[in-house]
């Protein structure tokens, strides 16, 4: 990220002044005049989604929350901006997720914050709620594009609505999978502590404790076939590593929880999927490799299936 000049500093710091005594406009001018040149600082969109919230513009400070998720959620210098930019958006999930990563010491507070927001909505708009929570838990019957649009949306919903639909949409035996990663993720990002009912891509139905369930980064057999592909196209082909990567995420939406039943031999899987992009399907010599092929193609035919090959 470029270093802001000295003048440019100034600016800033005027800016934050200004949010000190209130005087709003004034910052999201200046904020907005520095992020033409700075559009990746971290200070810049907190000081400029601050500046939003108190002018009651929650969307627009919403939506640099969410362009900076990972920032705002991790770094506790902007988690208080960041739950109270959700909650105004009545974004509950999300702001559990913020609570999930803040000091322990301030969690209770944090916790209560939410609490009331959340009770304070069923109140208010109990019939609405109904229908989204009906909405998100027979998520099966609506196309994909309804589905994405659902999941984020279901974003809104207070802990319990969401964990309720949650377990019924897991166990639909119709469900797409790639909604229940997605569904499981937010659990886990969340710090739900649960055991629900997952029907998976093998059609069997699998308890699972949401405490087990880990990142994909922390997921060795797909973080070992990623390291793979980029050590192979990084430097000679970085547009077939494009791809290659955007087919191994792909199918971790499917796999996801139980990679290691299925990736049992990261080199293989990884030349396999070489393989069927850019040339001729790879032969399999052994059992263990044939099974991995087979779920490879069962993945094939799950997007073909829901339209999207």
């Amino acid at each position: 990220m470029t270093e802001m000049t000295k003048n440019d500093r100034v600016i800033l710091l005027s800016a934050q002044e200004d949010l000190r005594d209130g005087r709003y406009n004034q910052v999201v001018n200046k904020a907005e005049h520095l992020l033409g040149k700075y559009p990746q600082s971290v200070e810049l969109n907190d000081l400029y989604a601050n500046a939003l919230y108190h002018l009651k513009r929650y969307a627009d400070a919403g939506q640099v929350v969410a362009d900076f998720a990972e920032d705002f959620i991790a770094q506790p210098r902007y988690q208080g901006h960041a739950m109270e930019i959700l909650l105004a958006n009545n974004l509950f999930m999300s702001a559990r997720e913020v609570l999930a990563q803040v000091p322990t010491s301030k969690k209770g507070e944090w916790k209560q914050r939410i609490v009331t927001a959340e009770n304070d909505y069923r109140q208010q708009h109990s019939t609405e709620l109904a229908a989204k929570s009906r909405k998100f838990a027979y998520l099966g019957a609506l196309s994909v594009t309804e589905q994405v649009h659902e999941v984020q949306a279901a974003l809104h919903l207070p802990l319990n609505e969401y964990l309720s639909a949650a377990k019924t949409l897991l166990n639909d035996p119709y469900g797409w999978q790639v909604s229940k990663t997605q569904v499981l993720l937010q659990l886990m990002k969340a710090q739900v502590s649960e055991n629900v009912d997952l029907i998976w891509l093998d059609g069997k139905t699998h308890t699972i404790s949401l405490d087990e369930l880990k990142p994909l980064e922390k997921i060795d057999a797909f973080v070992r076939v990623l390291q793979i592909v980029e050590q192979q196209f990084a430097a000679k082909d970085p547009i077939k590593l494009d791809l290659l990567e955007r087919e191994l995420f792909t199918q971790s939406n499917y796999i996801y929880p139980y990679f290691d039943d299925v990736i049992t031999g990261p080199n293989f899987w990884a030349q396999a999927i070489i393989a069927q992009s850019f040339g001729e399907p790879l032969p399999a010599k052994t059992q263990q490799q044939q099974r991995m092929l087979s779920w490879i193609n069962r993945i094939h035919d799950q997007e073909i299936k829901i339209g999207l090959i």
